[in-house]
């Protein structure tokens, strides 16, 4: 055996590619189950509460004047995830608009059916996790409280994507 090593080597490297490929399959898998349980703002909240209730032995005054203050900043916590959403969206558009403009006709009719099967997973995404829509969703569309107040004639407009929610 020793006359082909070159055998050992091929054995090797395919074990190796094996191995990279279940790999890289259990970690999607692994990731895309984090994703699906992560806890959504809404459900954060009333958690949350309870946890501080239980470990600070919180009275039941003390209790009454935090819901608020947790409902208000879940509501903004929502807010900025839907800002950021659009965001995202926004900037991936310019991306695949700037990326287009470079490519020839033939290229482009290809490039618009990747985006177009990648938009499609991404609603199909949306929507098994009740993201879009529903109750409330016109008020997760604006930005958090506080964000920049309307530009004036002094003060130009910037562009969404210079300044994050809640940054100065």
């Amino acid at each position: 055996m020793m006359d082909k090593p070159w055998k050992i080597v091929l054995v090797l490297v395919g074990m190796f590619a094996a191995g990279l490929v279940t790999g890289g399959f259990v970690a999607a898998r692994v990731i895309k189950n984090i994703v699906e349980k992560r806890a959504m703002p809404e459900q954060w909240g009333p958690a949350r509460l309870k946890m501080l209730a239980n470990r600070l032995e919180l009275t039941p005054e003390q209790l009454e004047k935090l819901r608020p203050i947790v409902r208000r900043d879940v509501e903004d916590l929502g807010r900025t995830r839907n800002y950021a959403f659009h965001e995202t969206k926004r900037i991936l558009e310019r991306m695949e608009r700037d990326i287009s403009a470079v490519l020839t006709p033939e290229q482009r009719v290809k490039f618009e059916q990747i985006n177009r099967e990648f938009r499609e997973r991404a609603d199909r995404f949306m929507r098994e996790r009740g993201l879009r829509g529903g109750p409330g969703a016109g008020q997760r569309d604006r930005p958090p409280r506080g964000e920049r107040p309307a530009p004036t004639e002094e003060q130009p407009k910037e562009k969404p994507a210079d300044k994050p929610p809640g940054g100065n």
